[in-house]
């Protein structure tokens, strides 16, 4: 059983990003212990650790693991025993809008400290007017927003033994920066993907050439992540509206340019590590929690 069971969500402002408390009801509380338990047990009961490699999808029983996980600023410091001291969520709604992913703090079985984590998307948000729950023999609305959450852990973190469990990268990604453990892509590696059938590039040699640390991990991750063999570039094109990027499409392909900062935020775009704010609308860098340059 899990004792001293905190919740937190994980929120993206303008600020950057932060965790701010989830109040509960006690009687709650311990429900959300207990649901919260069996769903660690199910995550990592009977599975084997792998290390983690960017290009393999585990099976059911494998996870994989990040030993000597660093969390980010904002994470590293909390535990059950520091939650209590944070700013909580329910003094502004909007911030609701925000959130990236749930955190659990709490202390198990053998007294050591854990952080399970979900993730959370704005589908998960109850709005009033969009929900309904009977009260007596009539259905009422929540009067203010509300959040619905996950059946399944998206990871476990372990602090004393500082090791990071999750099975898929781009859903943890969204929450938790781990682009820093991708292997970079060769050079061989960046000409597949922009000879890939669906990527027209203006200069792969000069791409080639001019690839930077970033440029790339990100080539790496989306080759990994077999977007381009999922989407046409159509159906790419049309989901870039909103996110300040140039998806030229010519005879069915994506254009890569030639130019830096215009592939810098193609590949941020195909990579899903761009985001606009619910309420300002500004567009932000998920890995590095600033605002993207305009």
């Amino acid at each position: 059983m899990l004792e001293n069971f905190h919740l937190a969500a994980i929120v993206r402002e303008r600020t950057g990003t932060h965790l701010l408390q989830i109040p509960l009801h006690q009687e709650l509380q311990g429900d959300l212990a207990e649901s919260w338990e069996a769903q660690n047990v199910s995550f990592v009961e009977g599975i084997e650790e792998i290390t983690f490699n960017a290009g393999y999808i585990p099976e059911k029983h494998e996870l994989f693991h990040l030993p000597d996980y660093e969390p980010p600023e904002w994470l590293a410091s909390e535990n059950s025993q520091t939650i209590d001291n944070l700013d909580t969520i329910v003094s502004d709604d909007e911030l609701i809008e925000r959130i990236a992913g749930t955190v659990a703090m709490a202390r198990n079985e053998q007294g050591e400290e854990v952080m399970l984590f979900q993730n959370f998307t704005r589908s998960r948000v109850i709005r009033p007017g969009g929900f309904l729950f009977l009260d007596g023999n009539t259905y009422k609305s929540a009067e203010r927003p509300g959040l619905t959450l996950d059946v399944n852990l998206s990871a476990v973190y372990r602090p004393t033994e500082r090791k990071l469990l999750f099975r898929n990268f781009r859903t943890v990604n969204t929450f938790l920066p781990l682009a820093d453990f991708y292997a970079e892509a060769s050079e061989q590696e960046i000409r597949e993907v922009l000879s890939h059938p669906l990527l027209a590039a203006e200069d792969p040699d000069q791409s080639v050439a001019s690839a930077n640390e970033w440029f790339r991990k990100r080539i790496a991750m989306l080759k990994d992540s077999g977007l381009l063999d999922q989407f046409s570039a159509i159906e790419i094109q049309s989901r870039s509206t909103g996110f300040d990027v140039s998806v030229d499409v010519v005879d069915n392909q994506i254009v890569f340019p030639s130019d830096k900062a215009a592939a810098k935020r193609l590949l941020q775009f195909l990579n899903e590590e761009l985001y606009r704010g619910a309420i300002t609308e500004i567009l932000y860098e998920t890995n590095s929690k600033r605002e993207a340059s305009q």
